[in-house]
């Protein structure tokens, strides 16, 4: 039994040897959480044939993201992108019920760490996407738009602060948009939460809008850095 058992230990072992081997991480990187399978799995299903993992090490948020552009291989600090989970205070379902983008409680909005999102053409934006008439929601009703708490944000989708990355998500109903601006980086390749804290995920521009279905959409500007 014994033998048994210390069998057993090390064939574990070396399957995790092996999967980490895979995220080409070094053995003390630490082991590769629920979360990180459920993103790349998306990724993988998705066929973002350019997606590259990155474990970065345990400081990289307090570093400048001319640093972080470093530790990440990127080109310029236009790459770098993060996922914000916004909430319509006034939503009010349809009546079928049924999941619709144009009229979402949540929306996920990727955004450069060079810009910052505007709420009030974020709001315009999500009007736009019916068309005039009818059916256009009233010119009010996307007045309210919150960032969501941070406890809403991990139920939704299944990663914590600085972790969250579009690929996975528990919730996969929640419409993703993603910045213009984001449209125009060169080279077309950006890099956002990988489902964990300490890891990013990296691809190219057009592999992200195809994969998760992305929405373009103007809605951020220019951020005034320090």
């Amino acid at each position: 039994m014994a033998a048994q058992a210390a069998t057993a230990v090390s064939l574990e072992g070396r399957i995790a040897a092996l999967e980490k081997a895979s995220w080409s991480v070094a053995a003390d990187d630490g082991s590769i959480s629920p979360e990180l399978r459920r993103a790349r799995q998306h990724v993988e299903e998705s066929g973002c044939y350019s997606a590259k993992w990155k474990h970065c090490p345990p400081n990289y948020y307090t570093l400048s993201l001319e640093e972080r552009k470093v530790i990440l291989g990127a080109h310029n600090t236009s790459q770098l992108c993060k996922a914000c989970l916004f909430e319509n205070k006034g939503f009010k379902p349809n009546d079928d019920g049924k999941p619709d983008p144009t009229n979402s409680r949540y929306y996920l909005v990727v955004v450069q760490y060079v810009e910052s999102i505007n709420p009030k053409k974020l709001s315009s934006e999500l009007r736009g996407l019916r068309p005039a008439g009818p059916t256009r929601l009233d010119p009010n009703y996307f007045a309210d738009l919150r960032l969501a708490p941070e406890d809403v944000s991990e139920q939704l989708t299944g990663y914590g602060h600085n972790g969250v990355s579009p690929f996975g998500m528990l919730d996969r109903s929640i419409p993703v948009v993603i910045c213009k601006s984001i449209m125009s980086v060169r080279p077309k390749r950006i890099w956002m939460g990988g489902g964990h804290k300490d890891w990013k995920l990296g691809m190219a521009v057009s592999e992200f809008v195809q994969g998760v279905n992305a929405i373009v959409l103007d809605v951020s500007e220019p951020r005034v850095m320090d």
